[in-house]
């Protein structure tokens, strides 16, 4: 952390508490890369099973989560190294003087947001991880590439049957409504990140201020996207992480 704001040296002190927010809120946030390994012997695991036809076993089930563990675990670290460049950027002297509305006004203008859009995409697929988990530890019918994260958490869809309360948390969450006058985190985050991902996939960069017959769109500052997607990224790592000690419980249970 320490090494990062050093990095960041161009940085006027008056955001020096919103840099330690930021930074704070992502390392709240870390994976054991042994968990939900196998092990047979010392630096030695089980790397695959594939199933006989009678059904999966218990080893089988075990690998499933080590699957979608492994790839949170990579999500999650190219999702950090992307937010902390974004930082890096987004906090220098030339984007916090020199910031325009109408045009990029410099480089690190630029950088910045590039790396905020890398983090939210891959951020994005995170809520997809935390419905495959509630999936394959609630034995949801539904095939992994039908699986859709809203779907999954409407509490009054079938496939939340067996977890109500927890599914009505998480949508919740996903539904709140736009609030940013607030203190600490914000509400409404992930509408807010889930439009600006669409916007950008199917229409029009929400990074570029255009005034048409296509769109009417002014762009935000970097730091005022960061503190929104930051938090919607920290509160979905949460909520993977409470099913992940529920099914490492369940699997301790019952070896």
């Amino acid at each position: 952390m320490v090494t990062l704001w050093m990095e960041i040296n161009k940085m006027a002190n008056k955001n020096y508490k919103e840099v330690e927010y930021l930074i704070g809120k992502l390392e709240e946030i870390h994976y054991d890369e042994n968990r939900f390994r196998v092990m047979i012997e010392k630096e030695k695991y089980i790397f695959g099973v594939v199933s006989a036809e009678n059904g999966p076993s218990s080893i089988s089930k075990i690998i499933q989560y080590s699957a979608i563990y492994e790839t949170i675990c990579d999500l999650d670290y190219k999702i950090k190294l992307s937010f902390k460049k974004a930082i890096e950027y987004a906090y220098s002297t030339k984007v916090q003087e020199q910031f325009s509305l109408l045009k990029n006004s410099s480089v690190e203008e630029i950088y910045s947001y590039y790396y905020i859009e890398n983090a939210l995409f891959r951020a994005s697929s995170l809520w997809d991880m935390l419905a495959q988990l509630y999936r394959l530890y609630y034995q949801i019918d539904v095939e992994p590439y039908d699986v859709k994260y809203k779907q999954i958490f409407d509490p009054k869809s079938r496939y939340s049957k067996k977890f109500k309360e927890k599914a009505t948390l998480i949508s919740n969450y996903i539904n709140q409504k736009d609030d940013t006058a607030v203190d600490g985190e914000w509400k409404g985050n992930h509408k807010f990140v889930n439009k600006c991902r669409n916007k950008m996939t199917h229409r029009n960069s929400p990074n570029i201020t255009v005034l048409s017959d296509f769109d009417v769109n002014f762009k935000q500052h970097p730091t005022y996207l960061l503190k929104r997607i930051i938090e919607d990224y920290n509160v979905v790592s949460k909520f993977i992480s409470d099913i992940l000690n529920d099914i490492e419980k369940d699997i301790k249970n019952n070896l």
